[in-house]
């Protein structure tokens, strides 16, 4: 008994964390008395003591170069009695659950041609999900090891929405993960799709350092490289921002597994749209005159929302009447051929472009927002209605006859 008194009463505050950045830490502190003057506080890490960089009321900042796994927190402060207060509770603060890579995944999977959704919380068992909301409406899940789960019947509207999760770790952290979706006849996909699997194959001399004036398309041509190819190897958020300098990774970007699938018809100038299979919407496309589209088998490396045009050197603002890509552009693993929105809606269902596969600009936009990098094109010579199944048009050698 005098052992567990004296464990009580030697921790005399209790330590919370308030937030965790990269680099900062912000701890309150709850004292276990009624407190006389300002608390004081300070860490010991494994580099050493850190001082607060900032302070108010009971909440401590620090600055944080290297996060350790562990802190431990060493507080005092004075009762109304004047009696020295110390110690907290936790004595030691384990960290390593802030160094989790939390990630939510949203899947859709049809069984007898039934959407059905499913979400993927990887998280392990230092975090409890508190609560799991897809579109605003909260969802049933359950654990499996280090991850968490939800699955239901698709009840979803088409369009953007969202999920949201809730999570309570230690030391009072709470974290909220949001991932936005888009839907499309009860499918639901990450917004602007997942990046599809793929592998790299490296080219000699295996990188690039970037000269002043250089830009990624006269890189991609020195190498024989599509620019797509860079940008997914070297993670480039905007591939028109290189900077002098810049080392950029060489390599060839090819692709193995995406669930989406965008049939093209030069045939009847349609464009089919199916995931896991299954046929999901049809839309009227302009195609090239005579044989401008080749048929055979592409992938879309690339995406721009509102793209410039750039035409035997001169740049075409985004949204300008004259620019003909419209609001959106998917860049084919030929880079000869793109899909697109376009300035002349008119044109759509006739062959008039230059070998570019050219949408409505709504249409774009929503084939944009569902497929991702990686999704396969397929262009053939169809001639008839889209089959609800994706396997149909394997198994009448469609495709081997376009190439």
């Amino acid at each position: 008994m005098c052992l567990i008194q004296s464990l009580i009463f030697s921790a005399d505050h209790l330590v919370k964390i308030h937030k965790a950045g990269e680099s900062t830490i912000v701890l309150s502190i709850k004292p276990l008395y009624k407190p006389q003057g300002d608390l004081k506080m300070l860490l010991y890490t494994p580099n050493g003591f850190l001082k607060p960089s900032s302070s108010t009321a009971n909440r401590f900042e620090f600055h944080i170069e290297d996060f350790p796994d562990w802190m431990v927190p060493i507080v005092e402060g004075t009762n109304v009695f004047g009696n020295r207060m110390k110690g907290s509770i936790p004595e030691v603060l384990d960290l390593r659950f802030l160094k989790e890579d939390l990630d939510v995944r949203i899947l859709s999977d049809f069984k007898n041609r039934i959407p059905y959704i499913y979400v993927i919380v990887k998280a392990s068992r230092d975090w409890k999900v508190e609560r799991l909301l897809v579109c605003g409406e909260d969802r049933r899940f359950f654990r499996v090891n280090d991850e968490v789960v939800s699955f239901f019947k698709s009840d979803l509207k088409d369009g953007i929405g969202d999920v949201v999760v809730e999570l309570k770790g230690k030391y009072g952290v709470s974290v909220k993960l949001r991932r936005e979706i888009f839907v499309l006849k009860g499918v639901a996909v990450p917004l602007r799709g997942d990046v599809g699997i793929f592998k790299i194959v490296p080219i000699e001399p295996g990188y690039h350092i970037v000269q002043p004036g250089e830009t990624l398309w006269s890189i991609a041509m020195k190498y024989n490289l599509r620019v797509g190819d860079l940008v997914l190897i070297n993670s480039l958020e905007n591939p028109n921002l290189i900077m002098a300098g810049q080392k950029l990774k060489l390599g060839k970007v090819l692709f193995t597994d995406n669930p989406t699938t965008i049939v093209i018809d030069l045939s009847t100038s349609r464009l089919a749209l199916y995931y896991d299979g299954i046929l999901l919407k049809v839309y009227p496309v302009a195609i090239g005159r005579s044989d401008a589209t080749p048929p055979g088998k592409y992938w879309i490396l690339r995406k721009e929302i509102d793209p410039a045009l750039y035409w035997f050197g001169e740049y075409i603002s985004p949204r300008s009447p004259i620019n003909g890509l419209g609001t959106r552009y998917l860049q084919l693993s030929d880079p000869t051929y793109g899909i697109h929105g376009t300035s002349k809606p008119w044109e759509i269902g006739k062959r008039i472009s230059h070998g570019c596969i050219r949408m409505f600009n709504p249409d774009v936009e929503e084939l944009d927002a569902f497929a991702g990098v990686g999704t396969e094109v397929l262009v053939v010579r169809w001639g008839k209605e889209f089959p609800v199944m994706l396997s149909d048009i394997a198994k009448s050698g469609a495709l081997a006859r376009s190439r």
